[in-house]
């Protein structure tokens, strides 16, 4: 017999084991698109040395999930779980950057167009006169002079929040979420097409992504702020195909994907900044290492790309941080996040793997050299 306490028990374990389901229930899942395409290997030597020594360091040391180096649109090297979808975290807003720039050239959006303008305020904490003032382009330099709560802020980002109203749009730099949020917002209402339509229509497509799909990108709605948070799902050999066009100014098979002038504006310093080792200065939502001459889109987790147009390199590095609501907090619990120096360390290997003399071609579908875990 079922007493009302043992009813009352069995309720709850079956409300427990339903919210365990729901947070555990992968959210973004893989897909391979008809219309995908596989990239060319590029043709190495069997004793290429720094290679090898990549690899090793992938496989013993590194920790990291996926990576994936490009020499222009060939593939230089691929490790580990390449085709899994996984979260890009802050690469997200380098992304976004790169549909802005479409958005742009088809008269969609404007940079000078104020927030005003746009009917964009937060009823959630009503900005100022002042603060409504910011133009689109304050937001993609992160120089918007709004300073409130927004979503996906990390703890960092809360404890070195300005005070409100002690800068004035366009006057200083702070890596500002409630502005990247906002630029998601605007593009939606001013495209008619949600980010996820717009990437695969506007890039993946073209590109010949392999994974990406519309429903790759999800949202956050945290009740103390009207704009939501868009999280964007990419495969390392996706986000690679997506850094190449930077290296061909914008171009994917003699087609032009995005607009050249677009790729030297939003890669060029709009900001000197020392936000982290080792950035120098901010584009359009992408970080810049003058010193090496690199672009880099960085994330929290672990989720790193650099292009290098000097030495027609783009190199990406991830962490699978979850694909869904108990992933992602038990990545979290985890500890574990990716090094920025381990990336570097992988970018220079591939610059050396390329620096030597000239490759021998071996036969179409034969790269020289394998690891492991590539695939």
């Amino acid at each position: 017999m079922i007493t009302r306490k043992k009813k009352w028990w069995l309720g709850i374990g079956v409300v427990l084991a339903a919210g365990l389901l729901v947070a555990a229930y992968p959210r973004v899942r893989t897909a391979r698109n008809a219309s995908g395409t596989t990239l060319a290997a590029y043709p190495v030597r069997d004793d290429n040395q720094p290679l090898r020594e990549a690899y090793r360091f992938l496989e013993r040391e590194s920790g990291m999930d996926a990576f994936v180096a490009l020499k222009g649109d060939q593939v230089l090297a691929s490790w580990g779980e390449t085709s899994l979808p996984i979260n890009t975290h802050s690469v997200r807003k380098s992304v976004l950057s790169t549909l802005y720039g479409i958005a742009i050239r088809k008269g969609l959006i404007g940079l000078d167009q104020t927030l005003a303008e746009l009917g964009i305020d937060d009823r959630k904490v009503p900005l100022t006169a002042v603060e409504r003032g910011a133009t689109v382009r304050d937001l993609l330099t992160s120089r918007s002079g709004v300073y409130i709560e927004a979503a996906g802020e990390t703890r960092g980002m809360k404890d070195s929040r300005p005070r409100r109203g002690s800068h004035r749009p366009g006057e200083a730099f702070y890596y500002n979420n409630w502005g990247f949020n906002v630029l998601g917002v605007i593009f939606e209402k001013q495209t008619k097409l949600s980010i996820g339509q717009a990437l695969y229509e506007w890039i993946a497509r073209p590109t010949g992504m392999r994974t990406f799909r519309p429903g790759h990108v999800i949202y956050s709605q945290p009740d103390y702020t009207e704009h939501r948070q868009f999280v964007i799902f990419m495969t390392a050999e996706d986000l690679a195909r997506l850094g190449a066009l930077f290296l061909r100014e914008g171009k994917w098979g003699g087609r032009q994907v995005v607009p050249a002038a677009w790729v030297r504006e939003s890669t060029a310093v709009h900001s000197e900044t020392d936000y982290q080792e080792p950035f120098d200065g901010y584009g359009y939502l992408w970080l810049l290492d003058r010193d090496e001459g690199t672009v880099w889109a960085d994330g929290w987790g672990g989720q790193f790309m650099i292009i290098d147009p000097a030495h027609d390199l783009v190199v990406v590095s991830r962490n699978d941080t979850g694909r869904s609501p108990l992933g992602m907090g038990w990545f979290h619990l985890s500890g574990r996040d990716g090094a920025r120096n381990y990336h570097q360390q992988l970018h220079h290997l591939m610059i050396a793997a390329t620096a030597g003399p000239a490759p021998r071609t071996d036969p179409p579908g034969q790269p020289a050299v394998h690891s492991p875990k590539a695939r």
